[in-house]
């Protein structure tokens, strides 16, 4: 016998032991000694039958509490166990034992675990190891769903085993250190078993399978990847879990569905949502560095929807497949709910924000305002096949989220990060039109007004968000980014608005004082050292005065932003005269707003220009022409990104304001003039823009302007 096997006979004794004297020390204080009786007459707790000193009949048993303690005296490890003998003269009967709850018999197993010898994968004989673990996993598998049937009423009976399943799920943690192995564990069938036990009945061996997938497909693993084999089998450990076939059924959509069995008010069962959210994270980032071709899945995508790319994203399987994305807005909309945890809020709200930012996110959630969250009712610890739904306003959900911010700052910096995935999310979602529909009927853009008018904190993340509602796709003709553009107007948003484009700091909404941005102390503290010049900066102050620079640069791009959208949209058809009001404000204080954009298009024309030069002189560059890649389109997406996309949209403004007032087309030329520079700068920003353009009805607006110019 092993010693394992020796230690669970021994704290399965102790456990007995334990008991049965308890039973048979309270039967002798309350009990005579002797009862006479001339014949056997059936058996008696805490008695034995036989014939001595007092005659015949039966005798209070005083013998096993005595072996007990002499027993207690002695060197358990070397024991006997206790006999029980039955003779002609003597019988003796063990007193029945009293009936333990789940509770109380699960908690003692857990005792027991705890005590016995810890167990680990070892993989020291390579994949033999690892399939001899793998197949007693099937085992302890077989044998639990044995028990569970045959004792369903009767828990204690496949308790032990339930915790043997459990430790062997937890033990094979370790196969993260050893990520070699991952395409055998695939081969050898152990993923299917394993995503076969998240509809385990238990919910806690259910989300012992989740934490384990959380270990083996944790992305860091592949920073210590130097001969390519765990990326190989992190490939194949993905396609494994994502599956085949019905998705919803897939290692994804059966995670999601055990958030419908987890509630907050548990501690565990909070943690096990914290895992699901880290293990769907894993899986995202996963995505971006690991380029897993699903071939197996090819032929089954492009079945039923020919418009589905071979190689599907992992967003794409959340988004078509699962509720995930509903179960997230609704955690975020659940503002009655006291018990839940800030830090789960703040997880939701980040995976949020990284799927709608994802461009497979438009192709799968067309409206976010009419979402159904498909739950999976549970009867206690079984799993019913029926579905409940639940509609979900995801983009009422946000508005809601945003409005606790209004008047206030955030009083933390988890609460201005939560706060920025909010807004991100929020903004991502407005590039599909549907959403810009529901945003407008929710009076999204007078919120956004006024957090701006408050210029508290929020008022950054409306910004940004308002640049998405008013430009829209650069392909987009909808009528509903015009109308977006023409409730500015009405709203009084160029109140709001022409101060920040103008680059007036107390007119912009300022950082917290919890974010770096807003830490103003660190940012004197940098003041003085950069004027006394006596040391250099730590890294923190580095770090605060970066993100200060980034929160006014942001501010100053989605001013652009908002202006071409205006400029774009706004035309002769404008409700309350939207067009000329804006033509006017270009006028206004001496053409101040034209100068403006002057300045605004020198600066992002020059950036361009060495953003292109800088790419050039780059290794990249090299490596892109020695690749056979076209060296001109990366050169030119190194120009937008450097600033290039800025100077076209700014181009555009200025286009509009000179094309509509024949002021500001004199005041422009002679600026540009004084600058060293001349008309020819706003028609090349506008060709430039006209080339990157498809054929449209804003690509011949823009060539009218042209013409204008």
């Amino acid at each position: 016998m092993s010693k394992l096997a020796s230690n669970q006979d021994d704290s399965l004794l102790s456990t007995i032991d334990r008991i049965t004297s308890k039973a048979f020390e309270a039967s002798a204080s309350s009990k005579s000694d002797f009862i006479p009786a001339p014949t056997w007459q059936g058996p008696k707790a805490g008695y034995y039958f036989g014939t001595a000193h007092r005659g015949t009949g039966y005798y209070l048993d005083t013998q096993i509490p005595n072996a007990k303690r002499k027993r207690n005296e002695e060197d358990n490890d070397h024991q006997p166990r206790r006999k029980v003998h039955f003779g002609e003269n003597q019988v003796k009967t063990i007193p029945p034992i009293e009936r333990q709850t789940p509770a109380e018999l699960l908690k003692e197993a857990e005792e027991e675990q705890k005590n016995k010898r810890i167990k680990t994968l070892d993989l020291s004989r390579g994949p033999s190891s690892l399939r001899t673990f793998v197949q007693n996993l099937e085992k302890s598998i077989a044998k639990n769903e044995l028990q569970r049937v045959d004792y369903a009423d009767q828990p204690e009976k496949f308790m032990e085993s339930e915790l043997a399943l459990y430790e062997d799920i937890a033990v094979m943690n370790d196969l993260a250190t050893n990520a070699g192995y991952y395409s055998t564990f695939v081969e050898l069938g152990a993923v299917d078993q394993l995503l076969a036990l998240l509809g385990h009945e238990n919910v806690d061996v259910a989300l012992a399978v989740v934490r384990l997938f959380v270990e083996l497909l944790d992305p860091t693993l592949l920073e210590e990847d130097e001969q390519g084999e765990i990326k190989t089998g992190m490939v194949d450990l993905i396609e494994a879990f994502v599956g085949t076939g019905d998705k919803s059924n897939g290692g994804i959509g059966m995670v999601v569905a055990n958030l419908s069995r987890l509630h907050e008010q548990e501690e565990e069962e909070v943690k096990g949502i914290e895992d699901i959210f880290t293990l769907m994270e894993n899986l995202m980032d996963l995505d971006q560095i690991v380029p897993w071709k699903r071939n197996s899945l090819q032929q089954d995508m492009m079945g039923d929807d020919a418009s589905i790319p071979n190689d599907m994203s992992i967003v794409a399987n959340i988004c078509k497949y699962t509720s995930f994305v509903s179960f997230l807005l609704l955690k975020l909309g659940n503002f009655d709910s006291s018990h839940m945890k800030f830090s789960l809020r703040l997880h939701a709200a980040e995976l949020l924000a990284t799927i709608l930012q994802h461009e497979d996110s438009r192709k799968h959630i067309h409206n976010l305002s009419d979402l159904q969250y498909k739950s999976f009712l549970w009867n206690g610890d079984m799993i019913a096949t029926k579905k409940a739904k639940t509609h979900v306003d995801g983009i009422e959900y946000l508005l809601q989220c945003v409005a606790k911010y209004r008047k206030k700052d955030p009083a933390s910096e988890e609460e201005c990060e939560y706060l920025e995935n909010i807004f991100d999310g929020l903004a991502a979602s407005l590039l599909n039109e549907k959403n810009v529909e529901a945003f407008l009927e929710r009076q999204g853009i007078e919120l956004m007004l006024k957090c701006l008018s408050e210029r508290v904190h929020s008022g950054y993340g409306a910004f940004k968000v308002l640049g998405f509602a008013l430009t829209g796709p650069a392909s987009s003709n909808s009528q509903l980014y015009k109308r977006a553009a023409e409730i500015f107007v009405e709203a009084g948003g160029f109140k709001s608005f022409f101060p920040i484009f103008m680059g007036r700091k107390h007119s912009m909404p300022q950082p917290s004082e919890n974010c770096d941005a807003g830490n103003v102390t660190m940012l004197r503290k940098y003041a003085k050292l950069n004027k006394e010049e006596k040391q250099k900066p730590s890294r923190k102050m580095k770090q605060v005065v970066s993100a200060s620079k980034e929160w006014y640069r942001s501010l100053e791009a989605n001013a652009i932003q908002i202006l071409y959208g205006l400029t774009r949209h706004l035309d002769d058809n404008s409700p309350n005269e939207a067009k000329h009001r804006l033509l006017a404000k270009f006028v206004e204080n001496d053409c101040e707003k034209c100068d403006r954009m002057i300045e605004l298009c020198l600066k992002y024309d020059a950036k361009m220009r060495r953003a292109e030069y800088l790419y050039f002189r780059s290794d990249e560059a090299e490596e892109a022409e020695a690749s056979g890649i076209d060296v001109e389109l990366a050169a030119l997406n190194a120009k937008l990104q450097g600033g290039g996309d800025l100077f076209h949209r700014i181009s555009v403004a200025i286009a509009f304001a000179i094309s509509g007032s024949k002021r500001c087309h004199e005041h422009v030329i002679i600026q540009l003039r004084t600058q060293n520079s001349g008309i020819g700068l706003i028609k090349a920003g506008c060709e430039d823009f006209i080339n990157i353009l498809e054929e449209g009805e804003h690509r011949n607006i823009l060539k009218h302007y042209l013409q204008s110019v």
